[in-house]
């Protein structure tokens, strides 16, 4: 995935025991705050475009890019006396356009903190900051957004958009869907014709290992063959015309038609693919589609298509012309978060995860840890272009060759004698030595690449237009141009949080004319089967954004067991109509990250299961442990 180039906005982020201090009355001046390390960057998103409209600042970027024109200009200027002065303005100039006085991060030190400021709030420079919304990443750093009273009731009225606010939620998943106005995110223009539509639910067999916590002291997990499961292969992804995603590419900055990208809007998530269905619909003999509120539209004039898991609020809605009027009314756009890169890289590091479940022998590991040892060596090489190409990376071109930046390896561009620099020499020592330390705990280069997740689109053509769902592809396989264009035929596939080895999923790359037909536009993401427990075994993915790391490394491939799905039953939270209450104190609840803690145990037991043979009853007591691992990852990631 590309992280797209947003503007960067600077905001406090203090701790709520830094304002008790204060008397939860604090001054503090922005140089202070940086000097303090209390002055965070945060990307431009839909709630800094709401703050600056609310402010009366029209094209902020424009603004920025200009200052730093002017800026780097001065600094070329060979008179300090004179230029010192502007410069110095400038900044302060730039720091009224890059410093939102009306946004505050809050890191809650302890819950009555938290009650205090629910309640009263506190100030910051005059102003008084009330309590807005915790995002997803934040709250489980313990983090809180607060903004400007003054913005706080006109913030909330667009967050809501006009939703039927009688409609009742588990409280924190409304908190998400409230805070993905803060997703980092560039504006696109609208598409021409949205249709919202059911999700692709697909049905089959397959044998699972079943964990269940509902109730019990601890899991139950029990091993279910030919178990009937049902798929939202559609689970977060929608379909755009190709000419669409062209359009989008260019208005981002990039050159070629997106091969797929996640999308932000009100209650809107997911991902898009470039899926011609207009042409899928006219092979069919079929002119229209209909939507979740069961309208009608002629297919010709849709560019967009949505699913339900996508427009998470889609039924608090009469109408997609409600929702579209409201977002028109409040001043939402569409907006892309990331987008799928026009080419995939040829390598990339596994991690201790990926590789702790496998049981090598020591020629094996000897085998995994060569292509390690090799770019180690020629770093340590007389050839300096090695090294250029180490420390700059894949990211090295045509176009950006020529770019200097103050960093060692630019210097041996300019001049390969450098190498023989004390300076140079140091820095390439630490350079390798902490490339030998991270080889040491399973950061190891292997041929691989990390690729955006998709249902496929073929079923999901087949399921809008109300057609039978068969797919193009069946269980076990995957569709990769990528894999298909190095005559790759098996690859292993990994996502992280890992568990166990059933996590692992070997999978089969196929193609054929019609396929590489129907997926032409789709060059860089791995389209999965509708058929197979895929997105189970794999931590429960979907396809919103979601990536795997895909590797045809033989050593892998040939050593990876065909294990059933681990599949977790989901906790069902009580729904209501959510008071600011309810959702104060979902925050409280959703406080910390406990995925890397689980993560953590489960590696050392994999360290002590590794004592004992194989059939032994302390081997199965633990092998029962690391599985019931997923089902705690996966609570913890859905508790918010």
């Amino acid at each position: 995935m590309s992280k797209l180039l947003t503007s960067q906005r600077f905001v406090f982020k203090l701790h709520t025991s830094r304002l008790r201090r204060s008397k939860w009355n604090l001054t503090l001046t922005i140089s202070q705050a940086r000097e303090n390390k209390e002055l965070i960057a945060l990307n431009e998103s839909q709630l800094m475009r709401f703050i600056d409209e609310l402010n009366g600042i029209t094209n902020p970027e424009m603004h920025i890019s200009d200052i730093k024109y002017q800026i780097k200009k001065w600094k070329r200027e060979k008179n300090l006396a004179y230029s010192r002065p502007k410069i110095k303005k400038l900044y302060e100039e730039l720091d009224q356009y890059q410093f939102k006085k009306d946004y505050v991060c809050i890191v809650i030190d302890s819950n009555k903190d938290y009650t205090k400021i629910y309640k009263s709030g506190f100030q910051i420079n005059g102003i008084t900051y009330r309590r807005l919304l915790g995002t997803t990443g934040g709250v489980k750093s313990n983090t809180i957004v607060f903004v400007n009273e003054e913005l706080l009731p006109e913030l909330k009225r667009r967050i809501d958009n006009g939703r039927d606010l009688s409609k009742p939620f588990t409280p924190a998943k409304l908190e998400a869907y409230n805070a993905l106005v803060c997703s980092s995110s560039i504006p696109v223009s609208w598409p021409k014709g949205i249709v919202v539509v059911h999700d692709c639910i697909t049905h089959f067999k397959s044998d699972v290992i079943e964990l269940d916590d509902t109730g019990l002291h601890q899991p139950s997990m029990k091993y279910i063959k030919d178990k009937d499961i049902e798929l939202n292969d559609s689970d977060g992804y929608g379909l755009a015309m190709p000419s669409l995603l062209e359009r989008w590419g260019q208005e981002i900055g990039e050159n070629f038609l997106l091969p797929g990208c996640v999308i932000r809007n009100s209650f809107c998530k997911g991902s898009v693919f470039p899926v011609d269905f207009q042409k899928f619909a006219r092979d069919h003999c079929v002119n229209v589609i209909t939507d979740v509120w069961g309208k009608t539209y002629n297919i010709e004039h849709v560019e967009l298509v949505l699913t339900e898991s996508m427009l998470k609020l889609w039924d608090s809605y009469a109408s997609i012309e409600d929702y579209l009027e409201n977002c028109y009314k409040n001043n939402y756009t569409f907006a892309i978060t990331k987008s799928s890169k026009e080419k995939l890289e040829n390598e990339r590091t596994m991690n201790y995860q990926f590789l702790q479940s496998y049981d090598f022998t020591d020629a094996q590991i000897e085998e995994l840890i060569m292509p390690t040892i090799t770019e180690i060596k020629d770093i340590l090489s007389d050839d300096y272009r090695k090294t250029i190409l180490y420390t700059k990376g894949i990211g090295l071109n045509t176009k950006n060759i020529h770019h200097l930046d103050s960093s060692f390896a630019t210097a041996l561009m300019i001049e390969p004698r450098m190498k023989d620099d004390p300076y140079v020499k140091n820095q390439l020592h630490t350079m390798i030595q902490k490339r030998i330390d991270e080889a040491k705990v399973g950061v190891l280069k292997v041929p691989a690449n990390y690729s955006l997740v998709s249902g496929d689109p073929y079923s999901l053509c087949q399921s809008m237009f109300g057609l039978k769902v068969t797919g193009l592809l069946k269980a076990g396989q995957v569709y990769s141009k990528y894999w298909i264009d190095k005559g790759i035929d098996r690859i292993v596939s990994f996502r992280a949080p890992m568990t166990s080895h059933n996590n692992i999923r070997l999978l089969t790359v196929t193609h054929n004319a019609e396929m590489d037909e129907f997926y032409k536009n789709m060059t860089t993401p791995t389209i999965f089967n509708s058929w197979d427990t895929c997105a189970d075994a794999m931590n429960g993915f979907d396809k919103d954004g979601d990536c795997v790391i895909n590797t045809s490394f033989p050593l892998l491939i040939n050593n990876t067991m065909e294990l059933p799905a681990v599949v977790c039953v989901q906790r069902k939270a009580p729904k209501c109509v959510p008071t600011e209450d309810d959702i104060m104190q979902s925050n409280i609840n959703s406080f910390g990250n406990g995925v890397g803690e689980v993560t953590n145990k489960i590696t050392s037991m994999f360290e002590v299961r590794a004592r004992y043979e194989k059939n032994s009853r302390e081997y199965r007591i633990l092998d029962y442990r690391i599985k019931c691992g997923q089902l705690y990852q996966q609570n913890q990631i859905d508790e918010f």
